[in-house]
């Protein structure tokens, strides 16, 4: 099921998941959250809740040929940024020292916060997102940014799990590669059909490089997908100038941002 692909345990060397992480582009491990994922999930579902009940339009399912190609009509995904700013809970995940060594053997020892995110793939009609990289979403001006997803719930590739292809991130930043375009150059090279399916049970966090081509088919399952997901970057790096504008927090989960000043800290 998750042959080739980079798995280990908590307890595993960050040394040996650094190696892996720079070989392949992800990581995944395994029952990192495993002890909390009830307690989070209960928390998960009740940031929906809210969602729901506010009337507003949450459905991120992407525009574009590219997105059309891999949805059809009738697909939708909940979404929202910034979990901390609902719940105190996840506001508090981020700090887990465990989750942080990890990150650590990733970024280095300063790490931070760029944003987070929930998603929330319904049964039978969760959209696919097609092949695409992070990078130009936020850019950062050394590419140390990255993704960690934590897995709310279980996820196979019936649910629409996270696809990768392995080392795709080697080939750096791909031209038109947001995914909210026409099919291009990155769906060809890198199709969603043979991308390599990144299974995980609930508990499970998968860090991936924002220039790892990835993506994720319809749930096409009875059972829905949730996850929520961190993108961070290292303390001695910034979002390119200019190129801001998605959210970012800035917020130091560990060690020292090396770029603050009075202007960025007022916001």
């Amino acid at each position: 099921m998750l042959g080739g692909m980079s798995t280990a345990p908590p307890t595993s060397s960050t040394a040996l998941a650094a190696a892996a992480f720079a070989r392949d582009g992800f990581f995944i491990a395994r029952g990192l959250f495993a002890a909390r994922i009830a307690g989070l999930e209960r928390e998960f579902d009740r940031i929906c809740d809210q969602l729901d009940r506010s009337g507003k339009d949450t459905n991120a399912r992407w525009g574009g040929a590219a997105s059309d190609a891999v949805n059809g009509a009738g697909r939708v995904v909940q979404h929202t940024h910034n979990v901390q700013m609902y719940s105190a809970a996840w506001a508090a995940l981020w700090y887990d020292a465990a989750f942080l060594d990890l990150a650590e053997a990733f970024l280095g020892p300063d790490i931070v916060l760029h944003h987070t995110k929930l998603f929330r793939k319904p049964a039978e009609k969760g959209a696919a997102f097609p092949m695409h990289q992070d990078w130009p979403y936020f850019p950062t001006v050394k590419d140390s940014c990255l993704a960690a997803i934590v897995h709310v719930s279980d996820a196979d590739d019936s649910m629409g799990c996270l696809r990768v292809h392995p080392g795709s991130h080697h080939a750096g930043r791909l031209a038109d590669s947001s995914g909210m375009s026409d099919v291009g150059e990155v769906q060809r090279r890198f199709p969603l059909e043979t991308a390599v399916p990144v299974e995980c049970r609930a508990g499970d966090v998968v860090f991936f490089h924002s220039l790892t081509v990835h993506g994720s088919r319809i749930n096409s399952s009875d059972r829905v997908r949730k996850t929520v997901l961190a993108q961070m970057y290292a303390g001695d790096d910034q979002v390119e100038e200019g190129r801001a504008g998605h959210y970012d927090a800035r917020l130091v989960l560990r060690g020292w941002n090396h770029t603050m000043d009075r202007e960025r800290a007022n916001g």
